[in-house]
């Protein structure tokens, strides 16, 4: 698998826990069920995903800002505006953070606050950060090569084993209909 592809392959997958996530806090609120397990293992797994996100998009960034050259004033504004959407992402996943760490303390039973902040960051990620998403393609396809995107993915073996540690902990703590990977990764729902 190549740098790019490890890449995609990463986004789709945190699709997928996304997509199942949201169809889980959708069927969670209208019905009876414990969703606690579901909960606490999707946002694991999307916290750990966002932080990652976040980190390669950084690294993606200042590669540009260092090699586009300054008179290219129009291609440094998308870097900056990259720039803002990071620190919006990196605001949306300390706040998510917060909620998961609450939820877990508390005894477990009372979902509402958790949900509540969990339809606030989904919203964030799809609405806000996804909608505005960068085309810096122009400027990526040219100016990186493949140790380039390799430095930005860093797709090690210990991140591949506990990202399929925790894909598994998602996927066993589905209900019938929530498995990940019966969700298409193909575009973002609108949020819950």
């Amino acid at each position: 698998m190549t740098p790019v592809e490890g890449l995609r392959w990463e986004r789709r997958r945190k699709l997928q826990v996304r997509e199942a996530f949201s169809a889980g806090l959708e069927r969670y609120r209208n019905e009876s069920g414990e969703p606690r397990a579901f909960y606490l293992a999707c946002a694991d797994y999307l916290l750990q995903g966002q932080h990652r996100l976040v980190a390669q998009d950084l690294r993606l960034a200042e590669m540009l800002n260092a090699r586009v050259p300054a008179e290219q004033a129009a291609d440094h504004e998308l870097i900056d505006a990259l720039f803002d959407r990071l620190q919006q992402a990196q605001n949306a996943a300390d706040a998510f953070a917060a909620a998961i760490a609450a939820y877990r303390a508390s005894s477990g039973h009372d979902h509402t606050a958790f949900e509540t902040a969990a339809v606030e960051y989904l919203h964030v990620i799809v609405n806000v950060l996804g909608a505005r998403s960068h085309s810096l393609r122009h400027l990526t396809t040219t100016l990186f090569s493949d140790q380039d995107w390799a430095r930005i993915v860093d797709l090690t073996p210990e991140f591949l084993s506990a990202e399929e540690g925790l894909f598994k902990a998602v996927q066993g703590a589905a209900d019938e209909g929530l498995d990940p990977d019966s969700f298409p990764a193909t575009r973002p729902t609108s949020g819950s």
